[in-house]
């Protein structure tokens, strides 16, 4: 076979073939799987490639790493990262730019590409759906009373299994087609899983190949500390957990979609991201191990690659040729055209309102009142840039800040900058993204550009300013509900205009 394959290359080449075939076969267990740490030591000119080679089964993996280094086992064993052999077949290895390419050129090779890094993507929601109830969850001709049978693989962020949200209360025992398994690790082992959280696996190969290795703070194992996979679990799948808000707001019961359904984690994406090394992998597994729905809230940068260079849609299409329902988020980028996950076979979903805000008001010294966040204080404009503010002109004040970027972490950090001036309070001018909900350090409130301008005027044109930002409260029924969220990406399909996307929207903010 190996022969055959190889035939078209010189004769020194086939020779040399021959010699080390029986070598590498006996390698070939040693190279067939992913690892949670990777050893690999190429050359500075090296970089991690993806290797696609579809749904074949194939044995020729190991011969094309070796031959593509020149006949040395050594070289193939080091640049070796990360196979592919479940659900489709593929690896991954360090190879320099002249080598992926001469990868392109040999047999049964579908594509090679770079192992690029996706980004994440970020209670009342089935209450406003009408979906409160089991009852109300019936669809006629099916049932939704067996979602303890339904199994939803997580690739994210990991998971925080102590949560009430992933309590196994009530559960009947696991699935007997279930083919997973609970990987041990740092604070994590065969006992953080249970009848609730069925499987969880995690996986460093692609990352550590880029990025050298995970910070100190940060758990080797299923167990997340970003908050981003637990708080997607619990969306989609969360068990009911009563009396819940947020220092006080949004107060009451929570729940998932399907608060019975089984969860199974595959913990790809660390603080910087989520490589497509790691992604794959979990894919190859999550099949295998026989979930029926998986979820990822993460993608690439817009403008999306083509569908077989990406490893979302090649994983994807491996998991609907099984019978499994895909569902990705589409992006945060807000601009039109942005949108990412295009392939046809997976369903894609966007960020929308649900009915209900959190409003406050601000009372400025002149009597006027804008409802939008206890202070009676002066007011200050700034930009509120780090290390921008006069510690002894804001300490004890309220500071106007203005906006000019459109990450919610931009606008988290004018508060801490704020704080550590001294001030209590911020009003922040920001016409984008107003329908997100910040996590501010101090007393604040978000307005626009129109009421924005109006309290600048009466900074302008006032001697000794002041306001008052009375505590945010609770607002259910606010119109329109749903609607898109400005941060959320926007079509049309940028990779594949004549196909019409599937997509919905997601009831998240």
């Amino acid at each position: 076979m190996a022969l055959w394959i190889f035939s078209t290359y010189t004769t020194s080449f086939l020779l040399r073939i021959l010699v080390i075939t029986t070598t590498i076969f006996l390698t070939q267990i040693q190279m067939n799987y992913c690892s949670t740490t990777t050893t690999t030591t190429t050359t500075t000119t090296s970089k991690i490639y993806v290797v696609y080679m579809g749904s074949k089964n194939s044995d020729e993996i190991y011969q094309m790493l070796t031959l593509i280094h020149g006949g040395s086992i050594e070289l193939a064993q080091a640049s070796h990262v990360c196979s592919y052999t479940h659900s489709f077949t593929g690896f991954a290895a360090k190879l320099t730019e002249d080598q992926a390419l001469e990868m392109t050129k040999m047999p049964g090779v579908v594509s090679v590409f770079p192992n690029a890094k996706r980004r994440l993507h970020t209670t009342h929601s089935w209450d406003f759906m009408g979906l409160a109830t089991d009852e109300q969850m019936e669809i006629p001709g099916y049932s939704t009373k067996n979602q303890q049978n339904v199994i939803i693989g997580f690739i994210d962020t990991g998971i925080w299994p102590e949560s009430p949200s992933f309590s196994d209360h009530d559960m009947p025992p696991v699935p007997s087609r279930w083919r997973g398994q609970c990987q041990a690790g740092e604070a994590f082992n065969a006992s953080s899983c249970n009848r609730k959280v069925i499987g969880a696996r995690y996986y460093l190969s692609g990352f550590e190949a880029e990025e050298k290795s995970v910070s100190t703070d940060k758990f080797r194992s299923p167990r997340d500390t970003n908050g981003h996979g637990s708080h997607t679990a619990s969306i989609a799948a969360g068990q009911y957990v009563m009396d819940m808000n947020f220092k006080g707001l949004a107060a009451g019961g929570a729940r998932g979609g399907a608060p019975m359904a089984r969860i199974a984690v595959y913990k790809t994406c660390w603080d910087s991201g989520c490589y497509d090394v790691d992604l794959l992998a979990a894919f190859d597994d999550a099949i295998k191990d026989g979930v029926d729905i998986i979820s990822l809230s993460l993608g690439p940068d817009a403008p999306q690659g083509d569908y077989f260079n990406d490893a979302i849609s090649i994983g994807s299409f491996h998991a609907a040729n099984r019978g499994i329902l895909v569902v990705s988020s589409v992006g945060n980028e807000g601009n039109q055209g942005s949108a990412t996950n295009l392939a046809p076979w997976l369903i894609t979903v966007a960020a929308s309102s649900t009915d209900r805000d959190f409003t406050s008001s601000i009372n400025l010294g002149d009597g006027t009142n804008y409802t939008e966040i206890l202070f009676s204080v002066h007011i200050f404009l700034s930009y509120c840039l780090e290390s921008s503010l006069n510690s002894t002109k804001i300490s004890g004040n309220i500071v106007v800040c203005r906006h000019a970027g459109s990450s919610s972490e931009s606008k988290l950090a004018k508060s801490l900058v704020v704080k550590e001036a001294g001030g209590v309070g911020m009003i922040l001018i920001d016409e984008q993204d107003k329908d997100v909900a910040i996590p501010f350090t101090i007393s604040a409130a978000i307005v626009g550009t129109r009421i924005g301008d109006r309290i600048l005027s009466y900074i302008n044109h006032t001697r000794i300013p002041t306001a008052h930002i009375s505590p945010a409260k609770t607002v259910i029924g606010s119109q329109p509900a749903p609607r898109v969220a400005s941060f959320s990406s926007k079509g049309p399909n940028a990779l594949t205009p004549a196909i019409l996307k599937l997509g919905l929207q997601q009831l998240e903010i």
